[in-house]
């Protein structure tokens, strides 16, 4: 594509759309947001007005007919993705869908092969991957140690049966600390294991704790449960003489991550030896985002912009379809081998 612009469009005007893809897009240099689209037209134009843009629809195939658009954001509700994004391929255009990538792994090997036949990019917006501060910690990592493990925890205090009646939280929310685990691990899951919960008389489960192996030799496990004191989504990478230890999340939005070296002698006992040869490193991921703004330092403004760069110069973003099939499929077996 010769543009230097990206021309728009997004569809889905709720809360996603408002609190992180919006106001990314109007930063973002390369992205003209031309039309915005959602069946409550209301909602549209409302957003049209707030974020100056042009065109407010409530039909898509009319914003299709009538724009010309180079690519398209889906941020519709998760049960409603499927059918949103297959229209936007088989119209001729790629589109950016919001997490999960459609309800079940079923879905989304649909969704891969229709990308493949309509040769019309499908990426995923699996935001983790894009933060900052993950991306300088897992190079770092991956620069001075061996990575033997990696540990996930996204916990929270939600009633799920008044949340995801239309399908389980675990491959629809949890999906986002399943798709960093195996991200960060690098590699796929030969076997894997699951505890699975239900508490405070939830008539659907709520809690899991998962082990996986990949097959890399990499170990990862994670535990996930909404039935607890508030939001705590944290990861650990672990080797030979460092470990990560990445925060974005304990209470609030927080964001920073600690590296711990150790270059001294092996110990046993902190009583019996004391701490030899350890030292740490503190990093902001605000400052390295260079921005206090949620959709700045959380990985939203940085995977609109890998889709706009994509659609402009043919280069494969940092999630497409196919690759977000992998983790569908690894929430699907971590349920399926349940203990």
């Amino acid at each position: 594509m010769g543009s230097k612009v990206a021309r728009v469009g997004v569809i889905g005007a709720g809360g996603i759309a408002n609190s992180v893809h919006l106001p990314s897009l109007k930063e973002i240099d390369n992205a003209n947001l031309v039309a915005v689209c959602d069946l409550r037209y209301e909602k549209a134009k409302t957003a049209a007005e707030k974020y100056s843009i042009p065109s407010a629809y409530w039909d898509m195939y009319e914003m299709f007919q009538k724009e010309a658009l180079d690519g398209v954001f889906v941020l519709v509700e998760p049960d409603r993705l499927f059918r949103v994004a297959q229209d936007c391929m088989r119209a001729g255009l790629p589109c950016i869908m919001e997490k999960p990538a459609g309800t079940s792994a079923h879905q989304t090997s649909a969704l891969a092969r229709i990308s493949k036949e309509t040769k019309q990019l499908c990426a995923v917006a699996m935001n983790r991957r894009h933060i900052p501060l993950v991306q300088t910690v897992m190079k770092h990592m991956r620069e001075i140690t061996t990575i033997t493990q990696v540990d996930g925890v996204f916990i929270k205090h939600t009633d799920l049966s008044h949340k995801w009646e239309y399908n389980n939280a675990f491959a629809t929310d949890i999906i986002h600390a399943i798709d960093l685990v195996r991200y960060l691990a690098g590699g796929e899951m030969t076997s894997c294991a699951t505890a699975i919960g239900r508490f405070s008389g939830c008539p659907v489960d709520n809690a899991w704790s998962s082990i996986m192996k990949f097959d890399n030799g990499i170990t990862g496990t994670l535990k996930s449960n909404y039935q607890t004191g508030g939001r705590v989504h944290t990861f650990e990478m672990h080797g030979p003489g460092a470990s990560a230890f990445i925060n974005l999340g304990f209470g609030g939005a927080d964001c920073e991550a600690t590296i711990l070296y150790h270059s001294g002698k092996s110990i046993y006992s902190l009583a019996a030896a004391g701490v030899g040869g350890q030292s740490s490193e503190k990093i902001d991921g605000k400052a390295l985002a260079g921005s206090d703004q949620y959709h700045a330092y959380y990985g939203y403004k940085q995977e609109d912009q890998d889709f706009v760069n994509a659609i402009l110069t043919g280069e494969r973003p940092l999630c497409t379809i196919d690759d977000a099939e992998g983790s569908m499929i690894l929430a699907e077996k971590l349920l399926a081998n349940a203990i």
